[in-house]
């Protein structure tokens, strides 16, 4: 009875083991989450990288005022040829321009402003007298800003103004007949500004309107 009774322990000590090492074990850490992918950050566009000053702040940009101040040589008006022929003296337009900026469209800036000028002419009748003509220019202007550089702004427009041009006669012989007239006079250009300091630079331009070439200087503010 005893010695059954020994073996029925051994066995259930033996049966308890596993049972044991079940309950003594670890259990296994539960793998970290794995960081969520980052989203990719947005580069610049294909256009941007292209043209950067564009985008910006090029060197006419929205909400810019730009003076011109120059001279124009060329004149496209007659002064009297078509009425008692011969090439009259006709001395160098002085013009004043002002332009701002308006909005953005596409890889440039549309801007609008006001273009006056004054030019004077002589002509020798070869009679002891003269005419003298004055020739004032008063034109809306717009055009489109094209950024080159950071300092060269390149552009194009279409202007619309009234020119008025008054003769005076001067000289002892028997006047011929002058006048004045005043007329619509289009126009269309190209040019550009290139900034030598911040806000100062030189400009030129070459199209139609008094002149047909025009060089200055140009301040932006």
């Amino acid at each position: 009875m005893t010695r059954a009774f020994c073996l029925f322990l051994a066995a259930a000590s033996v049966a308890a083991l596993p049972l044991r090492a079940q309950t003594n074990r670890k259990p296994a850490p539960k793998p970290a989450p794995r960081p969520a992918p980052s989203a990719p950050q947005s580069g610049p566009s294909l256009l941007e990288t292209v043209l950067p000053t564009t985008f910006s702040g090029g060197p006419f940009a929205v909400g810019n005022q730009v003076l011109n101040l120059g001279m124009g040589v060329g004149s496209s008006g007659s002064y009297g040829a078509d009425q008692v022929g011969g090439n009259p003296s006709i001395s160098p337009a002085l013009n004043l321009s002002y332009e701002r900026g308006l909005f953005v469209i596409g890889p440039g800036v549309l801007g609008a402003g006001v273009l006056g000028g004054y030019q004077s002419a002589t002509r020798d009748l070869g009679s002891g007298g003269k005419l003298k003509y004055n020739d004032f220019l008063l034109a809306l202007r717009g055009a489109f800003h094209y950024p080159v550089l950071p300092e060269l702004d390149a552009y194009a427009g279409l202007s619309v103004g009234l020119r008025y041009t008054k003769a005076a006669y001067e000289g002892s012989a028997p006047a011929p007949e002058a006048g004045s007239n005043a007329r619509l006079t289009p126009g269309i250009f190209v040019g550009g500004r290139y900034f030598l300091l911040e806000n100062l630079g030189v400009f030129t331009e070459l199209g139609y309107d008094q002149t047909y070439l025009k060089i200055g200087f140009t301040g932006r503010f």
